[in-house]
């Protein structure tokens, strides 16, 4: 991320800017925020520290649906990045297109712990006029704890 660089869900047209994970809209939101660590080579970033308040059933672990809904999230804004470079069209695209989510199929390999910060990493491997295919990974204090395949499909209003 560079310096005073939108995210990709900052991007988002403000029709498509309300949701809980992402949406800048929305005020009790998460407010996931996705760049390009290594643009050429399609790898997106994200950092997120879950609040106490999301713990999963046992003490001291983040809860497997807010992994879920951050994955989710931040792999639909990667999507939604690759699309724009694929249609050659800005960031900031007048033309509100978003991806949602068809497949998310997740490996918890291990418990995620609180307290840390959560480096979420997605990776494009596929992206059609239809579709856009990653793998996302979840590291926590140097560790991964999660991997993830997606795919996400584009919808146009």
């Amino acid at each position: 991320m560079k310096e005073g660089q939108l995210s990709f869900q900052e991007c988002y047209s403000k029709a498509n800017s309300h949701c809980f994970g992402c949406g800048y809209s929305n005020h009790d939101g998460l407010h996931i925020k996705s760049y390009w660590s290594d643009e050429e080579r399609q790898i997106a970033k994200a950092c997120f520290v879950p609040d106490g308040k999301y713990t999963g059933g046992y003490p001291g672990f983040v809860y497997g649906g807010l992994i879920a809904a951050v994955l989710d999230c931040h792999g639909n804004g990667t999507a939604y990045a690759a699309g724009c470079k694929f249609f050659k069209v800005p960031l900031q695209s007048t033309d509100p297109f978003r991806y949602v989510t068809a497949s998310l199929n997740i490996d918890f390999l291990r418990p995620t712990p609180m307290g840390c910060e959560l480096e979420l990493l997605a990776e494009v491997v596929e992206v059609t006029s239809k579709k856009v295919v990653m793998n996302l990974n979840v590291i926590a204090n140097g560790t991964e704890t999660v991997k993830c395949r997606m795919v996400s499909v584009l919808l146009r209003k």
